[in-house]
């Protein structure tokens, strides 16, 4: 989601990879390789898509060009490299190597070792198992009988075979701070999978997304006090992960696509009171936002809600007791299945961006208070304006364009009484109301009759005689 935010200096380094593809290089005949050189510090060589399976030569003419201040981005993307061997010093204080796309399997030992500036590392895209990465891959250089550790930030490891991580992995990558897993069949974050994430102390960003996990153990982020960033995208969580509350001092941005939640309440988000930017969007079981759900977000600044194709209810109460103190700037709630909104969700004038296009809109008086009175209208974007749904006469009809003038209205003034005299009576009320009381008085004698005959039927009935029998005499009968 957010992470490139955090990697611009590699940004730059890889948009001036974009131009040397296309500009013309510095050949060596010797190598696949082209160098291409930007402002006289920023080095790019260039050994993609050349159709090689293993790492050449360096050209001769990259010493002469690099210095020890330089940026260096070596990259090697869309070969059939299948293993990396022990790569060549090459100049420069921040140096980015790139074997995204190829087939790799194996990983030697020491690979790194004449490249202790590498800060950042692409080897995503590969058939890379968990016993392919070990510690002595990111040895740095031997002295005084010790391996030196490597200045390596940035660890992308995504689209491979990993299941798990040796517990040592990070031993000599102290200032690893990015670190992405995405798609990898991990499943299960086993008890060496998290000694390894909880070694990377300094760890920022974690890319979990599409890795078939539904839970991470409480203790799995335990001392990564500088977590910031982390993405759960694509898995299978049926809540959000009760672990996150370890890092929620220093966790801002959450990413919580496409996972099987049905419902968002007030234990999701405990513990995340410094939260600045949450995206839970493409949810397709998620149904409802209940009752006091974003309460614990005190700080945060960007919601999005969207594509939940059967979220239909959000609570007026789902932002309780934060409207006081109402910190919130940008919410986005497009392509829901939601048809109505309470007036007092949110104190929607203090937004500044509103996103409600793709929805279901009944543009009924709630809207349209919402939209006019509350200014929401002047959130929306130039061209993402939502339209109504219902009722048919305003169907495709910009939300903006309804106003408060069919919904009623309380006069709130009082006239005084008329009086009443016997010159308002009219013939006609005069007969009625006659009629009203002959019919009354007719049914009142015609139920006292029926009662009356009633109870003289059950008198005449109860009363008859009783006979009584002289059983002396009945026994003297049977001698």
């Amino acid at each position: 989601m957010y992470f490139l935010r955090d990697i611009s200096e590699v940004l730059v380094i890889f948009s001036v990879l974009v131009y040397a593809s296309q500009a013309q290089g510095v050949n060596d005949k010797r190598s696949p390789c082209d160098i291409f050189v930007q402002d006289g510090n920023n080095l790019t060589l260039n050994c993609s898509r050349r159709n090689i399976d293993r790492i050449p030569t360096w050209p001769d003419k990259i010493n002469s060009l690099g210095n020890k201040e330089s940026h260096v981005l070596i990259t090697f993307f869309n070969n059939s490299i299948t293993n990396v061997t022990q790569l060549e010093a090459v100049p420069g204080n921040r140096i980015a190597i790139s074997f995204k796309g190829n087939k790799i399997v194996e990983i030697e030992d020491d690979a790194f070792r004449h490249i202790d500036r590498m800060v950042y590392l692409d080897l995503s895209n590969n058939y890379i198992s968990g016993e392919v990465l070990r510690s002595e891959i990111f040895q740095g250089p031997y002295n005084d009988g010790i391996y030196s550790d490597i200045g390596l930030e940035t660890l992308n490891l995504g689209f491979n075979e990993i299941h798990s991580l040796d517990k040592y992995l990070f031993q000599h990558t102290p200032n690893l701070t990015r670190l992405y897993l995405n798609n990898n069949p991990i499943e299960i974050l086993d008890h060496v999978t998290v000694l390894a994430l909880s070694s990377a102390t300094n760890l920022e960003v974690l890319d979990l997304s599409k890795t078939d996990i539904d839970s991470i153990p409480l203790d799995a982020f335990r001392g990564l006090i500088n977590l910031r960033q982390i993405d759960l995208s694509g898995n299978f969580f049926l809540n959000v992960p009760e672990s996150l509350s370890l890092v929620g001092s220093s966790l801002q941005y959450l990413t919580f696509n496409n996972n099987p939640v049905i419902e968002l309440n007030d234990d999701s988000f405990v513990g995340l009171s410094n939260l600045v930017e949450l995206e839970i969007g493409e949810n397709k079981y998620l149904e409802e936002v209940k009752r006091s759900t974003f309460t614990p977000l005190k700080t945060l600044r960007v919601l999005h809600l969207c594509h939940n194709k059967n979220l239909r209810y959000i609570s007026h109460n789902a932002f309780r007791g934060l409207k006081d103190r109402w910190t919130l700037k940008e919410v986005y709630l497009d392509d829901n299945n939601l048809s109505e909104l309470s007036t007092d969700l949110m104190p929607w004038s203090k937004l500044e961006v509103l996103g409600m296009t793709g929805n279901s809109w009944l543009c009924n008086c709630d809207l349209a208070n919402i939209v006019t009175k509350q200014e929401a209208g002047s959130k929306f974007r130039t061209g993402e304006i939502p339209f109504c749904a219902a009722p048919m006469r305003l169907n495709g009809a910009y939300i903006t364009n309804i106003t408060v003038s069919f919904c009623p209205t309380f006069d709130t003034t009082f006239t005084p009484k008329r009086g009443f005299s016997l010159s308002d009576l009219r013939p006609k009320h005069v007969l009625w109301s006659i009629l009203g009381v002959a019919a009354v008085v007719g049914i009142g004698m015609i139920c006292g009759i029926i009662v009356n005959a009633a109870k003289a039927f059950y008198k005449k009935k109860l009363s008859q005689p009783i006979r009584y029998i002289n059983i002396n005499n009945s026994e003297a009968s049977f001698a």
